[in-house]
C-alpha cells in the first residue's frame, strides 16, 4: 500500500526524465512515515531517511533498510521500600528485549515477606496479635532510554502488574491462638528512573565492560485493592551490581558482522 507524502515535505523537482520523476514519487510516498530530508541534484535525487538511504538516477535505484534489532536483557531487581511505616525488601527479577537500542519491553516477578506484631504483649511477652504478609506480583514494564553513553545510561521505567497478598494473622483469644488466612487481589502501577554505570576496560580485559552498577528510584501506586485496610503505596529505591546482557550480544553481533564482510 503506497502512502502519500506528508505535507511538511517540500519537493523541488530537477530537470530529469519522466521515469525518474515517477520513481521519486513512489519511493517518497513509502518513506513518508519517517523523518526524511530530500536533496536534489541535476540528474539524481537522494533521500536521507532516519533508517534508510535511497539513491535514484535515471535508471538505477539502490535502497538499504535498517533491520529491527532485538537483544535480550535481564537483571535482578531488589527494591527497598516502606509499607505502613516499616522498611521492607522486595525481591524480584526482570527479563525482556531491547528494541533498536532505544527501549526495553519485558516482564518482572516480585515477592515480599513482611512480619508485623501488635504492641500489646501477654504476661509471657508473647504478642497478642501477629500478622504475616506475603506479596506475590508480576509486572509488564516499558523502559525508554533518555540517553546512552559509553560509561553510563539513564532511562524511565513504567510498570503495570497484577498480584496477590496472603495475610496470615495469629490472634490470642481466651488463652488460645487462632490462625486465620486471607487472600487479596491488587493491581500495582509504578513509575521511576533508572541509571546504569558501566565499568571501563582495564588492561585489555574487555569483559569488565559487561558489568556495572544499577540504581533506581520510583513510586509504587495501587490502582486496585480488594481490601483497603492495608496500604501498599510508597516510594522505592534500589542499588546493586548488574550484568548487561545486551552489551554482550552487541559485541557478538559486531564480531559476526566483521566475519561475514571479510
Amino acid at each position: 500500500m503506497l502512502l502519500k507524502p506528508r505535507a511538511k515535505y517540500r519537493f523541488v523537482y530537477p530537470k530529469a526524465s519522466f521515469v525518474s520523476l515517477v520513481c521519486f514519487l513512489v519511493i517518497g510516498g513509502t518513506c513518508a512515515a519517517q523523518d526524511t530530508t530530500v536533496v536534489h541534484s541535476k540528474d539524481s535525487a537522494v533521500i536521507h531517511a532516519k533508517d534508510s538511504t535511497v539513491l535514484m538516477n535515471d535508471s538505477i535505484i539502490v535502497a538499504t533498510h535498517h533491520r529491527l534489532s532485538l537483544k535480550p536483557t535481564g537483571d535482578f531487581d531488589q527494591r527497598f521500600s516502606f509499607i505502613e511505616d516499616q522498611g521492607v525488601s522486595i525481591w524480584g527479577y526482570r527479563i525482556g528485549l531491547l528494541f533498536n537500542d532505544k527501549f526495553k519491553l519485558g516482564i518482572g516477578g516480585y515477592f515480599l515477606d513482611q512480619n508485623t506484631a501488635s504492641v500489646k504483649l501477654d504476661k509471657k511477652g508473647i504478642p497478642l496479635r501477629q500478622l504475616t504478609k506475603r506479596l506475590y506480583f508480576g509486572t509488564v514494564y516499558y523502559e525508554p532510554f533518555l540517553f546512552r553513553k559509553k560509561r553510563w545510561e539513564m532511562s524511565m521505567v513504567f510498570e503495570l502488574g497484577y498480584g496477590k497478598a496472603v495475610l496470615d494473622s495469629v490472634n490470642k483469644i481466651r488463652g488460645r491462638f487462632v490462625t486465620t488466612t486471607q487472600y487479596q487481589d491488587f493491581v500495582p502501577g509504578g513509575f521511576g528512573f533508572s541509571a546504569n554505570f558501566i565499568m571501563p576496560e582495564i588492561k585489555h580485559m574487555h569483559f569488565l565492560t559487561y558489568m556495572g552498577v544499577n540504581t533506581m528510584i520510583g513510586v509504587r501506586k495501587m490502582i486496585f485493592e480488594s481490601d483497603l485496610r492495608y496500604n501498599y503505596d510508597g516510594w522505592y529505591w534500589s542499588i546493586g551490581s548488574a550484568i548487561f546482557i545486551d552489551r554482550i550480544f552487541t559485541d557478538i553481533f559486531k564480531r559476526h558482522k566483521r566475519e561475514t564482510t571479510r
